[in-house]
């Protein structure tokens, strides 16, 4: 450990800022490295923002090779209140007729009035002879579900209950207490859209769907005029199979929490066979969803946890019998596992159902004479998007189909736009102005300027950067080709320079002249004649930007917006060669490996200026320890001489 002395000594010498001086001259070479790296520093990420914007235009460009720009077209309805249409670029031009006879419906239902005009009310109320539990089956597009229907629910629950499975079924049930009725809705339109409820009888054979529900139809349960019963008449002789295994936690229950592999449960009904996966996260509920919602689920089975919470299966067809099954090939015993080895179905001769079915419809029109359905409102028909809005089967709509010259017209022009983005950044900063005098500011002269001096003086100590860089001046040059060249081996008679549609780098309209070489490249567009380009011959016009002559070692066959996105991807590749990207490993781009080498001078010339610090306090120090020792002797010796 060296003694230092700091601040004035003996001698009347000010040690430390004698030092602070020595060393100021000392580091002057350290700070000119660090200026030098600063610039380098700035220099990248100027390249890296230029860089930024070259991304940015070509991928305008590449979006500008694809023939959809080109081919937009635009549709019209000549009767909004029946339909609206969309154009796909595929969509040819004409004049269409579209008829619509029906539209595409939801299978819906609602109920006669229950008499209660209240959701709290309890079903034993709207119906006194419903004593027992019973089950409801919800069948939909999706699947099917089965719930356990109590005397004491209320009407809040048990739309609660319905809806808790729309996500299986795809059937929502409401109840309006000022209307007080009942409404089942499907969650699509179409042939495939269904409600389909089965409900068991009481034990007095009560059909529950008319008693509880109010729901009305004919004998086979089909929809009829209001205030119609449904038939009390059993419909279905279906079973349940329940298991013997007790799910304690209900659906959440774990079916079996060590399972070391994945086990297969097996079922089979009317012709469906299907494996369902368990594994040891696996929940009871789970199960009973994967069934639910599979093809076994949609022919009207359905999976459910039953009062006691043991799994139950409820088939409204007891002619088409379940079949349990363990498909997997080892000695565990799944089916034990889940209670269905010897499941128990009951009643043994048959379980009487109430059914209750809907279907949606599908939309039915006729396309310039020809009939055509869909399950939706919305479809496609040769690239149009029609949406069809109410059924008018005594009017024919026209549909109108042209090129959508505005569309095209304004992708062009974006894309110029970008391009002349891009070329004004590039000319602005390959022209700024270089002050030599402003160089990168030292710690020392921050410390002595206040914020705003600071500021004006790095604005201008970054100024001129990429002046008049070859990188970035020769990549201008190559976009300025690229723009007038003549794309070679179009049709004879076509357009072979973007000039000739209106695009060029001066315009001349009447007296007015729009742009000039002092520009260094700006586009500039004629609307009239590129509109007009557009509207009369589109095929060329997309040529000159999106032709492709397949050749690796020449562009002149290419389209422009080819040899831009061509071009604007070499510039990127050596700029980054140069200037890498953000978060780019130094040692990965050149300018990085300079970077590096003087990070690493600068962390050297820091050690050395320690330790030209520490000796510089040492020889203080020594200095100081003999001036000591020479007054200590003055003294002594005039003591003696008295």
């Amino acid at each position: 450990m060296v003694l230092r002395l700091s601040g004035f000594s003996n001698s009347g010498i000010d040690i430390d800022e004698t030092v602070k001086k020595l060393m100021a001259a000392a580091k002057i070479p350290q700070d000119k490295l660090k200026q030098q790296k600063q610039i380098l520093e700035w220099q990248r990420d100027d390249y890296r923002a230029i860089n930024t914007k070259i991304l940015n235009f070509r991928s305008a460009a590449t979006d500008m090779t694809r023939q959809g720009i080109f081919q937009s077209k635009k549709s019209s309805s000549a009767d909004e209140s029946i339909l609206s249409v969309t154009s796909t670029a595929t969509a040819p031009e004409g004049i269409y007729s579209l008829k619509v006879n029906k539209l595409a419906t939801s299978a819906s239902v609602t109920s006669e009035a229950t008499g209660k005009s209240s959701d709290s009310a309890l079903l034993k109320d709207i119906d006194p002879t419903f004593t027992a539990n019973t089950t409801l089956s919800i069948g939909g597009e999706k699947g099917t579900a089965t719930i356990t229907v109590k005397p004491t629910d209320s009407i809040a629950l048990l739309v609660a209950s319905v809806n808790g499975k729309s996500s299986t079924t795809g059937v929502t049930m409401s109840y309006d207490a000022t209307i007080d009725k009942f409404f089942f809705a499907s969650s699509s339109t179409g042939s495939k859209a269904a409600i389909d409820l089965k409900m068991g009888s009481d034990e007095n054979g009560h059909n529950l769907l008319t008693s509880v529900l109010k729901l009305n139809g004919d004998a086979d349960n089909n929809p009829v005029t209001p205030n119609t019963p449904l038939s009390t008449d059993v419909v279905d002789k279906g079973q349940t199979l329940t298991g013997t295994v007790n799910f304690a936690d209900g659906i959440t229950t774990l079916i079996d929490k060590d399972l070391t592999t994945v086990q297969k449960f097996h079922m089979e009904v009317n012709g469906k066979s299907l494996d369902y996966e368990i594994s040891k996260t696996t929940t009871v509920g789970q199960l009973i969803d994967q069934i639910n919602s599979s093809d076994i689920g949609k022919s009207g089975v359905s999976a459910y946890l039953d009062e006691n919470n043991k799994l139950a299966f409820n088939n409204p067809d007891q002619t088409k019998p379940i079949t349990f099954g363990d498909a997997t090939a080892d000695s565990y015993n799944l089916l034990d596992k889940l209670g269905v080895t010897a499941p128990i179905s009951s009643p043994a001769p048959g379980k009487d159902y109430a059914s209750f079915r809907i279907t949606g419809q599908k939309a039915q029109i006729e396309f310039n004479g020809a009939s055509a359905e869909y399950d939706t409102n919305t479809f496609a028909i040769s690239g149009m998007n029609i949406t069809i809005k109410k059924a008018s089967p005594t009017t024919v709509v026209n549909i109108t189909n042209t090129r959508d010259v505005d569309t095209v017209f304004n992708s062009i022009k974006s894309f110029v736009d970008k391009y002349n983005e891009l070329i004004d950044t590039v000319n602005t900063k390959t022209s700024e102005k270089k002050y030599k005098d402003f160089t990168p500011l030292t710690d020392e002269q921050r410390e002595s300027m206040k914020e705003d001096q600071i500021t004006i003086w790095e604005t201008k100590a970054k100024s001129g950067m990429l002046r008049r860089d070859p990188l970035l001046t020769s990549g201008l040059t190559n976009f300025r080709i690229a723009f007038s060249s003549t794309v070679e081996g179009l049709p004879v008679g076509n357009a072979k320079t973007l000039s000739q549609i209106g695009i060029s780098t001066a315009i001349v309209s009447g007296k007015s002249i729009s742009g000039s070489y002092l520009e260094n490249g700006k586009i500039y567009i004629d609307e009239d004649k590129l509109k007009k380009a557009i509207a009369e011959k589109p095929d060329e016009v997309m040529a000159l930007f999106n032709a492709n002559d397949g050749l690796k070692d020449s562009n002149k066959g290419d389209g422009l917006a080819r040899r831009l996105s061509d071009q604007a991807d070499a510039v990127f590749k050596n700029i980054t060669a140069k200037a890498g990207i953000t978060n780019s490993a130094d040692s990965s781009y050149l300018m990085g490996e300079t970077l590096e080498d003087m990070n690493e001078r600068i962390d050297n010339f820091t050690d050395k200026l320690k330790a030209l610090e520490t000796r510089y306090y040492k020889q203080f120090t020594a200095m100081e320890k003999y001036m000591n020792q020479m007054t200590a002797q003055s003294a002594q010796l005039t003591q003696q001489m008295g």
